[in-house]
């Protein structure tokens, strides 16, 4: 084998090995964050150059076209209160209260980072259409099958999923420590077999 061969075949194997690597390090979403609230993680380092080239790749990746968290805060879930994986077999309340923010939303995505498929068409819950109880608190169903009454997220059967919680111009009682802030409980209230 010529020599020139060699180096092609070695430069070919070391740029595979790299992509590899780096795909498989940016792959864990947004899950690697430095703040974490109950099920909930987040960095403020989010669409800033202060923040490491890892966590650049990895919001590059997932789309996430992050503004810098005084202006929103992205937080992620992929486990609900317990620490168990999400499940769409599963119902899930969440709840909570108003956030400390201008407007919030919770997205629902599949593990790939798509807007999880439904016939409904809806993948998202936000501070304005969700009603708040005699108590001051709103919830959402999070299931495969429309409750009868309430808002509702769609999950499938038989995937896995993860919420995004945006919080946009978030309060300064929040920026000043968002690991104490009251973010939405995610309760699993039970399961139906695939």
């Amino acid at each position: 084998m010529k020599s020139w061969h060699r180096y092609a075949i070695t430069l070919a194997g070391g740029l595979a090995l790299g992509l590899a690597a780096a795909w498989w390090l940016t792959g864990g979403g947004l899950q690697g964050g430095q703040i974490v609230n109950g099920p909930w993680t987040t960095s403020l380092g989010y669409g800033t150059k202060a923040t490491d080239a890892t966590t650049r790749a990895a919001v590059a990746r997932a789309g996430l076209l992050a503004l810098p968290a005084k202006e929103t805060v992205y937080w992620s879930a992929k486990t609900d209160a317990e620490g168990a994986p999400l499940d769409g077999n599963c119902r899930y309340s969440l709840s909570g209260k108003p956030l400390d923010a201008r407007w919030w939303s919770v997205t629902i995505y599949d593990a790939a980072g798509y807007l999880v498929a439904n016939d409904a068409n809806i993948w998202s819950v936000n501070g304005a259409n969700v009603a708040l109880d005699d108590k001051g608190e709103w919830r959402v169903m999070i299931a495969p099958v429309e409750p009868a009454e309430g808002a509702w997220l769609p999950g499938t059967a038989g995937q896995p999923f993860h919420l995004t919680l945006r919080m946009y111009n978030p309060g300064p009682a929040f920026r000043a420590d968002p690991a104490k802030a009251l973010l939405p409980a995610i309760v699993k209230e039970g399961c139906d077999d695939a």
